[in-house]
Parts: structure tokens; C-alpha cells; sequence
């Protein structure tokens, strides 16, 4: 889904497997913890901000995930 969502958006996402799964994992954690449907349009631009955040980044898994309840709740998200 996630990766789908990605081509729709960029055409192409530039990342290798290991990287898109990393950003996978963390989109699917951020949609569980703030009951958010992966269709939903907020799910779109949370996926760009997960992408976003990582290049710009190069962070770890946890630390993608860090920042990215960081910005979520900054900009009056819901995360936990």
C-alpha cells in the first residue's frame, strides 16, 4: 500500500527495498497508534512526510519514527 501510494504520488520513490521497508514499517506504526486508514488523504501526506523526513535524514528505523510523531504532533497531530 504504502509503496503503491508512493509511485502514484512520485512516479518514482528512489529508495532501495531495505529503505522503502523501513519507511513502511514506520507508516504502518504512525497509522496504528493514531487509528489513521492508510486510504484516508492524511495517510498520503504522512507518507510523503515519512519519505521526506528520511532522505533529508538518513535516519534509523527509531529515529524515523522519533521524528516523525515529532513533526506529527508539532503540526497538531495525534501521535503518541
Amino acid at each position: 500500500m504504502f509503496a503503491q501510494m508512493l509511485r502514484q504520488r512520485f512516479n518514482r520513490t528512489c529508495l532501495n527495498p531495505y529503505d522503502l521497508a523501513i519507511c513502511e514499517r514506520v507508516f504502518d506504526q504512525v497509522c496504528a497508534d493514531e487509528h489513521l486508514d492508510p486510504l484516508e488523504p492524511d495517510a498520503e501526506i504522512l507518507a510523503v512526510m515519512v519519505v521526506a523526513i528520511f532522505r533529508n535524514a538518513h535516519t534509523s528505523e527509531r529515529e524515523l519514527l522519533e521524528a516523525v510523531r515529532s513533526r506529527r504532533q508539532k503540526a497538531g497531530g495525534t501521535a503518541h
